[in-house]
């Protein structure tokens, strides 16, 4: 005799979202390189020289921006989700502040690293 199949747990239309929104982080990285290499010419420097710190910052901080607009849609998201009773749209939130944080601080160790060479 088999036992019965627990009762299947619906989940939010909100986790789901936010879990798919994740995919967004694909395009603005693509957009975010663009960004950066973009400004970078038009202050006039090139990839293969090295940028003054300045520069750098110039460049990099609005790309960090773009890539990490789909962590406010996550975020909205995964709020919503967690305010309608479903704790789990806690675990997207996490994943896109992680994956934004992480792509700040690589590009952080790489301007340090230029100013320690």
């Amino acid at each position: 005799m088999t036992s019965p199949l627990p009762p299947m747990v619906k989940s939010d239309p909100d986790v789901r979202r936010a879990w798919w929104s994740l995919a967004a982080f694909i395009p603005s990285f693509v957009a975010a390189s663009v960004a950066g290499e973009g400004l970078l010419a038009a202050l006039g420097h090139s990839g293969d020289e090295t940028v003054p710190p300045g520069v750098a910052l110039a460049a990099g901080l609005p790309a960090i921006l773009v890539f990490a607009l789909p962590a406010l849609l996550v975020g909205f998201l995964g709020r919503r989700a967690i305010r309608g009773g479903h704790p789990e749209g806690r675990t997207p939130v996490l994943v896109a502040v992680s994956l934004a944080g992480v792509f700040l601080a690589l590009n952080l160790v790489q301007l340090i690293a230029g100013l320690v060479s």
